[in-house]
């Protein structure tokens, strides 16, 4: 790149920075720096609640998952539509926690059950929130050396020094230093003007790929041509799908009723007012639109350029170098390199022909002869099991790092600077963020609860950097000797399913049942943590440990077949039936799967125990503070039955605005009457009637996954942009004027 490439990144960077340094002035307490003063209107919590989502991580999971199955699975994602509308226009979890006032989730717990469950909680919390997220960095920094082509290691004075720690290490101190400069503030500052920043770089980047892809000559026919049962565009032409099914959107709607796992960090705190943060979630709507045109376009781009045969050269070229970098990488012996590079440049690479050749499948793709052919030589070096192992890190490394390579190739030098800003500040708001959470996580609801008095003002936020610095140092480790062999999606599924398994029963229950108890909640977080951490540790020992164990034993023909027979009733939604070169390589249950069984146990176990522990009923009101308020009306008495359905049907309240109204009625037709009956229902129905084959459903979702998205985002990006700047305004005129309480720094008293 040219000085005026790298100006392009590094100047809005800068700005961003700076920011952050201008927002110190406004941290006066302990709630300022943990909470931001819960002074933040909804457009700057939604404009800077997009930037968490909006990772690399993200980024290329997505990719990662939808280069393996397509849109036709995604269909069916629909049916998500209007439980997610309802649940936020009636503030599930999230309205009833912020009346808490809590500052964090284990401040609830401790309200709710006791402190020593608190303790407990942020253990579990912290291991499997660590262990869900620190890979992040490390797929960021990969990204990052994969993208602008750098070498995997460098000299300085004589010494060779690996690129990737380096690379780890700053980024994860610019993190730090957003932290510390204005705590909260910083990072909802800071992730709203990033946000400013990268939507309208989301709409350039997605008409560059309109104008370099044909959809109609190249992205349509070729994910037309699959095999019968993995479409990439029929939803009803999917049932052999594996990993990201119908199942999978099951787990997902569960979820969805026992998700509160992850609230009380992050914006959930930040609030002026419960209903400014339930019209934040109503927005949300919106910008999920905006949030996902990213992936989806990244998506198209991968799935054109390596399938199609107009993009043959430049896919053989990606996969020759994403063989050879990911080989260096990963064997440091030179000779193994040379000889694995050797075995796949000997490869014809002959493009695929449509129509001619047989479609593509899971199994059969023209990613499959390098793979297979990478196996061979890793077990012609290592034998068997020591080549599987090494060969499960270069499959998992080969899906994720595809994406970068290609986006090296395709875009030009200033699009590419773009993308390499876009990077960098999505890298950025989602490490300071999570170091953030997990500081808050260690601090509030275990450092602390040791303490017979609350720290002074100073001590406390003393405190919480050292815990911020740790865990920093803890992220740069995992980053560098965690690896993960599952999809990305998967593996940050098992991994913080150590803490969520359990804590989706003790969240949910615990602010709307009454009968709940400490007993239950034991229960079900160490039955659910128990289940998953087995779970896991099955999983990531298969290869290298469990299955030659099985073997040695002569137990493996026995457990392969306990595993089919226990999944055939539900064939093809949960199948454990896996091919012969995958069954020492890979656990067959994969980890959504294993979520499942353990979060739906502890459900299960915390209601049975709380029934029977029970002795008395908690008092709701008290730690919802509505002591002895009256229950709010959705309208006056006068007004007619009609409009107080109507009100009632999108829980209008008395506390809403005209415009409140306005918005939540938009939201509504377009996310149930748009988005669920017309786009999902009708469709379905009339792809039936009309009987649509893949020209028809390539029509359809170039409508609905890229025309309309792309309208929304660009009105939004305005409506956003707009509210915003407004709210910035806001915010920093109230933490200005604000009355501190040192008193409110989430230690409760006894």
């Amino acid at each position: 790149m040219s000085a005026y490439h790298w100006l392009i990144i590094f100047l809005p960077f800068l700005f961003v920075c700076g920011v952050a340094l201008r927002c110190r002035r406004y941290v006066r307490s302990v709630a300022d720096f943990l909470v931001a003063g819960r002074c933040a209107g909804r457009y700057v919590m939604q404009s800077g609640s997009i930037m968490g989502p909006l990772s690399v991580m993200t980024l290329v999971a997505t990719s990662e998952i939808q280069t393996q199955v397509g849109y036709g699975v995604q269909f069916w994602n629909s049916i998500l539509m209007p439980l997610g509308v309802v649940l936020g226009l009636f503030g599930w979890i999230g309205y009833r926690f912020r009346e808490t006032r809590a500052m964090s989730a284990g401040q609830f717990l401790e309200m709710r059950y006791s402190r020593s469950l608190r303790r407990f909680a942020s253990v579990l919390r912290g291991i499997g929130e660590m262990l869900s997220v620190c890979i992040g960095p490390a797929i960021a920094a990969r990204f990052f050396i994969y993208l602008l082509g750098l070498p995997h290691r460098f000299t300085v004075l004589g010494r060779t020094v690996e690129t990737f720690p380096v690379l780890l290490a700053v980024l994860i101190a610019v993190a730090l230093t957003m932290i510390f400069t204005g705590g909260r503030i910083a990072l909802l500052v800071t992730d709203a003007v990033q946000a400013l920043f990268s939507l309208p770089l989301l709409i350039l980047l997605c008409g560059f790929v309109l104008w370099r892809f044909s959809w109609t000559q190249q992205i349509a026919p070729i994910m037309a041509d699959h095999a019968a049962g993995e479409s990439f565009l029929d939803p009803f032409d999917v049932s052999a799908v594996r990993d990201f099914n119908l199942f999978a959107l099951f787990v997902v709607i569960f979820q969805r009723f026992f998700g509160g796992f992850w609230i009380g960090n992050n914006y959930g705190t930040v609030s002026r007012s419960p209903h400014e943060g339930k019209m934040s979630g109503i927005i949300s709507n919106f910008s999920a639109d905006v949030l996902w045109m990213l992936p989806v376009f990244c998506v198209l781009m991968v799935i054109g350029t390596m399938n199609h045969a107009d993009f043959a050269p430049e896919a053989r070229e990606v996969r020759l170098e994403l063989a050879s970098r990911i080989t260096d990488e990963i064997c440091p012996d030179a000779a193994l390199s040379d000889a694995v590079r050797g075995h796949l440049a000997e490869l014809p690479g002959n493009p695929h022909r449509l129509g001619v050749d047989p479609p593509l499948s899971r199994l059969q793709n023209p990613d499959t002869p390098y793979l297979a052919a990478a196996q061979e030589t890793f077990r012609g070096e290592l034998g068997q099991t020591g080549g599987d192992a090494v060969f499960g890190k270069f499959r998992a490394l080969w899906s994720q790092l595809t994406l970068p390579l290609v986006l090296r190739r395709i875009l030009p030098q200033w699009l590419l600077s773009l993308v390499v800003l876009l990077g960098l500040l999505m890298v950025v708001s989602t490490d300071d963020t999570r170091i953030f959470d997990l500081a808050n996580n260690w601090t509030q609801d275990f450092v602390l609860t040791f303490l017979k008095e609350p720290p002074s003002p100073r001590t406390h936020l003393r405190i919480f950097k050292a815990v911020a610095c740790l865990v920093g140092v803890c992220f740069w480790a995992g980053s560098c000797f965690l690896s993960q062999l599952d999809y990305i999606s998967m593996f940050v599924s098992i991994a913080a399913a150590l803490w969520t398994a359990g804590a989706g029963a003790v969240v949910t229950f615990g602010l709307y049942w009454r009968r709940g108890t400490t007993a239950g909640a034991w229960t079900a977080l160490i039955a659910g943590g128990g289940l998953s951490g087995l779970g896991m540790a099955v999983q990531r020992g298969w290869a290298s440990t469990v299955h030659p164990f099985l073997v040695v034993h002569g137990w493996d023909a026995a457990v392969r077949h306990a595993l089919e027979a226990a999944s055939a009733p539900f064939v093809p939604w949960i199948d454990w039936r896996v091919p012969d070169a995958l069954w020492p390589v890979k656990f067959p249950i994969n980890s959504g799967e294993i979520y499942f069984i353990a979060a739906a146990t502890a459900v299960l176990l915390y209601v049975i125990v709380s029934l029977i522990t029970c002795r008395k009923p908690f008092d709701m009101e008290r730690m919802l503070h509505r002591d002895t308020r009256e229950k709010k009306d959705c309208g006056a008495t006068s007004t007619s039955f009609a409009k107080r359905f109507m009100a009632q049907l999108v829980n209008i309240t008395p506390d809403y605005t005209r415009g409140d109204r306005i918005v939540t009625w938009v939201v509504f037709c377009y996310s149930i009457i748009y988005k669920f009956i017309i786009a999902f229902v009708m469709a379905a129905i009339v792809s039936r009637v009309r009987h649509w084959g893949a020209e028809q459903w390539g029509g359809y979702f170039f409508v609905v996954s890229v025309v309309v998205p792309a309208a929304v985002g660009l009105v939004t990006t305005v409506w956003f942009g707009i509210g915003t700047v407004r709210d910035l305004k806001r915010l920093f005129h109230d933490l200005e004027n604000r009355v501190r309480d040192d008193a409110d720094n989430g230690f409760v008293a006894k």
